[in-house]
């Protein structure tokens, strides 16, 4: 095996690719108990919620932004007076309307944030992993009209403890991964290990890559260290251990892991080596249950986050499945959401970033308070 660097997985080849109070709303805006019904025709709007719960009980969640597009971090585009006038005379640009698409986010799926705050967004549309580096003051395409390498249908994001992104790509059925300065490094998986990696997780202290297999209905087990498929577990079924077209999975502190087993509509919990452990959730409309649970997060204080695009909210449980919280419902507005599918937290930051579909933006919150809803 050839020498690793730090910002290279000695694993992967070198190869061209081709070119508390919990409400819970379903989508079609119906009321579900604890929650009031929505204003009659005439009434006054009622303000748009940024913070969760309610008063008043104290505060545990609020937003405190959103990404969209590079103006959310290299700052609106200046213009020129000339510009003005070409646009009057000329009308204006295709071409230029063209380029602005690629500024902004289109679908995003999967979303995930390094050691130094980059959010990285798989826009499925735009066939790219968008870079909000926010401290930079840049933003960065992987993938899409790159050089490196033609993605797909990317949608699972993961970062390891040497800040390598691993990138799901349903399209191509693999995993591919960049180091830290975005510069492609190769494949992760061979041929037919994966059909459609939607989500993925690292482990840093085993050095283990983790992913969610969506067709397959299977989780897969790499050691970054030698790019070795070192387990692989799961069939479709509803039994333990069983999956249905899961989507998500995440590592909580204490190295379990946690599966987003969509169509079975619960979070199935396995240990390091892919055993089963327990489960939570149930299909229905009463807190604690599931319609469509996608991305999914575990931070620092085991507190586990599941984005439900079917609820267009994201829930939050202890380690046991006991509900805490609910954050968002139906809408486009602020702290709103439409088709929620990816969720990343910053253990680091408090911080949770939640990637919606329809809207064309990550949200982000913020943890407020010592513990959040207990």
């Amino acid at each position: 095996m050839s020498q690793r660097t730090t910002s290279q997985p000695s694993s992967v080849r070198h190869r061209s690719v081709p070119t508390i109070a919990l409400v819970l709303v379903v989508a079609g805006g119906a009321a579900l108990p604890g929650q009031t019904s929505a204003p009659a025709r005439g009434d006054p709007p009622q303000a748009a919620q940024t913070v969760w719960p309610l008063p008043p009980d104290p505060p545990r969640v609020r937003l405190v932004g959103v990404l969209s597009g590079s103006e959310d971090v290299e700052g609106p585009v200046r213009k020129s007076r000339l510009d003005g006038w070409r646009t009057a005379l000329l009308g204006a640009d295709r071409s230029g309307a063209a380029r602005a698409d690629t500024r902004t986010l289109g679908k995003p799926y999967g979303v995930a944030v390094d050691a130094s705050g980059r959010v990285f967004v798989a826009d499925t549309e735009r066939a790219a992993v968008v870079v909000f580096d926010a401290a930079g003051r840049r933003f960065l395409r992987l993938g899409g009209d790159s050089p490196q390498v033609a993605l797909r249908i990317p949608m699972g994001l993961a970062i390891d403890g040497r800040g390598n992104i691993y990138v799901g790509d349903n399209g191509h059925g693999a995993i591919f991964a960049f180091g830290p300065d975005l510069n492609y490094i190769g494949t992760l998986t061979r041929s037919g290990e994966v059909e459609a990696p939607t989500g993925l997780a690292v482990d840093p202290t085993r050095d283990r890559l983790y992913v969610a297999d969506t067709r397959k209905h299977q989780i897969s087990a790499y050691n970054l260290e030698s790019g070795r498929l070192v387990r692989q577990v799961g069939r479709k079924g509803s039994d333990p251990g069983e999956f249905g077209w899961p989507s998500g999975i995440a590592i909580g502190p204490d190295g379990l892991v946690y599966v987003s087993d969509t169509m079975n509509y619960r979070v199935q919990v396995l240990d390091r080596d892919l055993n089963f452990v327990r489960s939570f959730g149930s299909l229905g409309v009463n807190p604690g249950q599931f319609r469509r649970p996608k991305g999914i997060a575990v931070d620092q204080e085991n507190v586990v986050y599941v984005a439900d695009s079917d609820f267009n909210n994201v829930q939050m449980f202890d380690t046991q499945g006991q509900p805490l919280l609910a954050v968002g419902h139906y809408g486009e507005r602020p702290g709103e959401m439409v088709l929620p599918a990816g969720v990343a937290v910053s253990r680091s930051q408090r911080r949770i970033y939640v990637a919606e579909q329809l809207t064309r933006r990550v949200q982000v919150f913020e943890r407020v308070g010592e513990q959040a809803a207990r």
